[in-house]
Order: C-alpha cells, then structure tokens, then sequence
C-alpha cells in the first residue's frame, strides 16, 4: 500500500511526531526521496508555518481524534486525513495526503459562478417585475378608458424593460472574465461607448494612452459609467476621461456622491436616484475585478464624482 498509494503520499508517525514509515518510494509532488523523510520531525521537514499547523492536528491523532484538514505547502494545496493506531500496544497515527489544489480551485470558482448566476436569477425576476407590471396596469386602463394617453406609459414601461434588459446582458457578459486581453486605445474605447448612449448636452473631454484588456468589456464599463455620470450630474454635464499612472480615471462635473455612500454604490440594487436600477455600478465593479483593477471613488476638481481604477499587484495594466 505505502509503495503504490495512488496521487498521495502514505506516514505513519510516533509521539515525538518523527516520520517513522513514509511511501511511495518517490513523493509525488515534491519528487523527494522517502528514505530522506524517514526518523525526521515535522518541524525537520518543513517550514516552521507548515509545521507549526501540523503539529496540534498530529498531536490529536495520537490522542485518538481523527483529523481531515487542507494544508498549503510550496504553493500547492494538500488534504490530509489522519487515523491513530497502536502498534505493540505504542499509540502511532497514519498520515495519509493528496494534492487537491486544482480540485479546491474549480470548487472555488463554482461557488462564485452560483452566486453570480444566483445574483443575476434574481436580477432578471425582480428588476422587470416593476416594469412590467406597470406596463399592463397601463394597458389595462386603456382597455377601460379607451384613453391613448395610457399607452405612453406601457411605452415608458417597455422602454424601462429594453434598457434594464440591456443592463442584465452586459451584467452576464462580465460574468465570464475575458483571459484575451490586449492593449486597447483609452480614447478609442471611451468614445466608442459614448455612441452607444443617449448623451443628451453631455459632452466628453479624452486623453489618450494605452490599457491592457479585453475591449468589449472596457466599453460595457465606460457606458455604464457614463449612463451614471449623465443621470446623476444631468444632460449638459461634461465627463473626462484619461490615464493615470498606474491605470485611468473617469470623472464629471456633476454634484458628486456623497461621502456616505461611497462604500454603497457598488452594490447591486443600490441607487441614489435618476430612476436608475443599481446595477449599472455593479457591471463596473466585476469587470475591473476580472481585469484585476481596483477602484477608488473620491471626488473630481468640479466637485462631481471621480472613479480611479489602478492596478493591483498582479501586473500592470498601463502601458
């Protein structure tokens, strides 16, 4: 068993938390000889961080308490599962591991996907809801009055339908974080979604550089943005984008968003008005996480709102 335990490594260990058995003959993941393991401590054979965990839960196997715990180690994750045993009547446990990181990874990533879809499920259901409802509360009365005026509202209401529609599609879209992400002119991108909303009398003020990213995702972001900068600061407002040192910020001269609130705004369904849904800042925050950029809300020269999107430590985003 010890010489062809499958995708693990098989201990059986002593009080003093010595290795007395290990196998198979070459440790799977470290490439280490058994042989070298044997009558050697934890702490003699791993970092102290590692060892300073594994020492408590060792120690509870001796005493009779079966363990089963993950540990990381060189970068990778281990699950552990541990039995005590007597051995000529001397109290040993029995270690075994298998190296989980890609199995603890993918369950990860399926939790958040749940959640998104769990997110976006009850998006879909209670956002049209309103609309929709008020859509045939107004046709009902047309039916009854005859009075044309109703149908401007179902018309208002199915309008509301389109752009939350809109809205939910673009929050599926950035569901799934793009890995093809290539430089993307800032300016280009900026004006690009500004065409693609109703910019009343707004005006937009660009400077160019470079931004590492998938493209149709950095559009869905400015749009949104710009949707909130327009609705908020109303439609002779003037929006500014342009690089930052270490990544690009998209400001207007609005009335600002109060200091309060700040922690609040991306938070789906939180909205401070305009008639907006609360989703539109909840696009922005997901796809600047999946281009591992993190936003700061603060405010601009004209005392409007100012988003800065910088960096993370995973690698640049601005060239």
């Amino acid at each position: 068993m010890v010489d062809n335990f499958p995708n693990g490594v098989l201990v059986l260990f002593d009080t003093n938390l010595d290795y007395r058995i290990v196998g198979p003959e070459i440790l799977p993941f470290s490439q280490r000889k058994a042989t070298d393991m044997v009558d050697r401590s934890v702490y003699e054979l791993f970092p102290e961080e590692t060892a300073t965990l594994l020492e408590p839960k060792l120690q509870n196997t001796i005493d009779g308490n079966a363990q089963s715990f993950d540990v990381k180690y060189q970068e990778r994750i281990h699950h552990v599962e541990t039995r005590s045993v007597h051995i000529d009547d001397e109290p040993y446990g029995v270690l075994v591991t298998q190296e989980v990181t890609d199995v603890r990874e993918t369950t990860i990533e399926l939790k958040r996907q749940n959640k998104r879809l769990d997110q976006f499920a009850s998006m879909v259901s209670h956002d049209l809801r309103n609309p929709l409802a008020i859509a045939l509360g107004e046709l009902e009365h047309y039916r009854e009055t005859g009075k044309e005026a109703y149908l401007d509202g179902v018309e208002d209401a199915l309008k509301r339908v389109e752009d939350l529609t809109t809205e939910l599609t673009a929050l599926a879209r950035s569901s799934v974080p793009s890995k093809e992400h290539e430089p993307v002119s800032l300016d280009a991108v900026a004006k690009d979604a500004w065409e693609q909303i109703d910019t009343r009398l707004a005006s937009l003020e660009t400077q160019n550089c470079t931004i590492n990213g998938d493209k149709s995702q950095l559009q869905v972001l400015f749009e949104n943005l710009y949707r909130n900068a327009i609705g908020h600061g109303g439609e002779d407002v003037t929006v500014r984008t342009g690089p930052l040192e270490d990544g690009f910020y998209v400001e207007d001269t609005g009335d600002g968003i109060p200091l309060e609130k700040r922690e609040q705004v991306f938070e789906h369904g939180f909205t401070t008005g305009y008639g907006g849904s609360g989703v539109g800042l909840t696009i922005v925050s997901r796809i600047a996480n999946d281009h591992d950029l993190t936003i700061s809300l603060t405010d601009s020269k004209d005392g409007g709102a100012r988003f800065e999107f910088r960096e993370d430590q995973l690698g640049s985003q601005l060239e």
